[in-house]
């Protein structure tokens, strides 16, 4: 998933070593640069525009979840916010955890699945949420316009909508949000860089996570 600094298509790559924030997504960038060159114009548009924010997103590390919280184990705390197509995180909060369903699809999917996934780290693996302290799960939908990823920037899960073609929205996919949840319990438990051959154990670790 990692790569060294390359041009595709007029794209410049940035190695995620240099980043201040690396972050994981569940689309790797080489199959986004892959479109970029082989897709159709409306394809390499899009591609080339998901490319471009999640670089300008790892420029940037933003704050959200500064309040510590410690429930007890077992209970969850989820959060969901809606960034109405913006790149600013978190968003606008539009669902806390007990509340009732959203007429939003997408915000309850990101809130039923990151419960899912809290149950599965508790009841099988017998950790209390990503950190095994009780870390709050924060989700922001809608990010972005057509935006073809979903990703943990270490902080919080983040989902695009997809640009309706290739993607759908990424909320859909249980498996992606415990994927990517996943790459916070390998962050707090064994702190992998995400490039290079670390990067790489980073993703074969989460390999068994099929919810």
């Amino acid at each position: 998933m990692a790569r060294n600094k390359k041009k595709s298509a007029g794209f410049k790559y940035e190695h995620p070593h240099n980043s201040r924030c690396p972050i994981c997504c569940i689309i790797p960038p080489h199959m986004l640069e892959n479109v970029v060159v082989n897709g159709n114009p409306e394809q390499r548009s899009w591609a080339f525009h998901t490319l471009n924010v999640s670089a300008q997103f790892r420029g940037r590390r933003n704050v959200v979840g500064s309040v510590f919280f410690a429930p007890s184990p077992g209970e969850k705390r989820r959060t969901i916010y809606d960034a109405k197509h913006s790149q600013q995180l978190p968003g606008t909060l539009v669902r806390g955890e007990g509340d009732p369903p959203s007429s939003d699809p997408a915000v309850n999917e990101a809130y039923d699945a990151a419960g899912a996934t809290y149950d599965l780290f508790y009841e099988i693996f017998d950790r209390n949420s990503v950190d095994d302290k009780g870390l709050r799960l924060d989700s922001t939908v809608h990010y972005g316009v057509k935006y073809d990823n979903a990703f943990w920037n270490g902080d919080q899960m983040v989902y695009g909508d997809g640009d309706g073609e290739m993607f759908q929205r990424f909320t859909k996919s249980i498996d992606v949000i415990g994927h990517e949840l996943a790459h916070g319990i390998t962050q707090y438990e064994a702190g992998l860089q995400y490039y290079g051959e670390p990067g790489a154990l980073n993703e074969s670790f989460l390999m068994f996570l099929v919810l």
